[in-house]
């Protein structure tokens, strides 16, 4: 009795080749910001009474953040009150030298009531009433606008000056990441594109931006800056953060096939194609594998761009290829 044996061939699987717009993307480092940050100061020096606000800490435009110790300047602005009062006494005498009615100095002639005004010290003491209203609005510092706080270390009765920072504010009104590009990759960054943002720190992670600044100068390391707006951002996202930045262009009308079906032969790019009309799937019937020199235009992380080898349509081995050789009967995976 005769068993009949089986020629066992090696199994591949195919994809076709398809003319498609091809996602070429360039990735690069970038750090995060804020669109904008500020190192808040007390315009005055002095003594910290109260603090309201903590590092982290979401506040609105014109909050209280942090009082002064007042007592000086609340002195100062009840002395400026008293001088302002006294040099209204010395001008409702003038006035009344003058012809005029009681504080009433529209009842004068321009010239005359100029006159009274300057000599009665009564410009001066309001100009010195103003000057320690302002002292006393400076003992109090506020939130410029709506953010959260940072780098806040100021304890309650310390002493600040008025150059030293208290904290930092960074608007959550919309955040940024920076990044640079070669000037030989502008051709695939403008304005208003989409970008990819995933945090080094959360890899899970993945955020949405769009370019909103392109620097117009290329530094001595033939880098360009570039600042891209996020579109969503969460609690995630902190200041400095060190972040991977994608950038996908897409290239209309392309050759398009799995990067997996490209191997290398004698230096040269090879993918294996299956004619079309001999894709048998029987163990005694099988297909050929053609080999084809081609010519990678562009590359991504999963996908190749042919510009030379291949048509549109190709069925083109993407598996079970690394150890084939041109004509090799293969069996086709459904």
């Amino acid at each position: 009795m005769t068993t009949a044996v089986t020629t066992q061939y090696p199994i591949v699987s195919c994809q076709p080749a398809r003319r498609i717009s091809f996602a070429l993307t360039t990735t690069t480092n970038g750090l995060i910001h804020a669109s904008a940050q500020s190192k808040l100061s007390f315009r005055v020096g002095g003594t910290i009474r109260q603090i309201l606000v903590s590092n982290g800490s979401n506040v609105s435009a014109g909050q209280v953040l942090a009082q002064l110790d007042d007592r000086d300047q609340r002195l100062a602005l009840r002395v400026a009150q008293d001088q302002l009062a006294e040099s209204q006494v010395q001008l409702r005498a003038l006035i009344a030298e003058y012809g005029g009615t009681e504080l009433d100095t529209l009842s004068l002639k321009a010239n005359s009531r100029a006159y009274v005004l300057t000599k009665s010290g009564y410009y001066k003491a309001l100009t010195a009433l103003m000057m320690a209203r302002q002292q006393l609005e400076y003992t109090t510092l506020r939130a410029s606008y709506a953010g959260k706080i940072a780098n806040l270390s100021a304890r309650t009765h310390n002493f600040i000056t008025s150059y030293e920072p208290f904290c930092t504010l960074l608007s959550q009104a919309a955040v940024l990441v920076e990044f640079s590009l070669l000037e030989s990759e502008l051709a695939s960054i403008r304005i208003g594109q989409p970008v990819r943002i995933t945090p080094i720190a959360l890899p899970d992670h993945h955020y949405v931006g769009q370019v909103s600044e392109i620097n117009p100068f290329v530094n001595t390391q033939g880098l360009v800056l570039i600042k891209a707006r996020i579109t969503h951002t969460d609690a995630h996202l902190f200041e400095g953060m060190n972040a991977r930045i994608t950038i996908e262009r897409r290239l209309p009308n392309q050759i398009v096939i799995s990067k997996t079906a490209v191997v290398e032969r004698s230096g040269r790019k090879v993918v294996f194609t299956v004619e079309t009309d001999n894709l048998s799937t029987k163990p005694d019937q099988a297909a050929k594998a053609k080999w084809n020199y081609v010519t990678i235009a562009y590359e991504n992380d999963t996908d190749v761009a042919i510009s030379e080898g291949l048509k549109a349509g190709d069925r083109v081995i993407v598996s079970g290829n690394l150890n084939l050789a041109h004509d090799a009967p293969v069996q086709i995976q459904q």
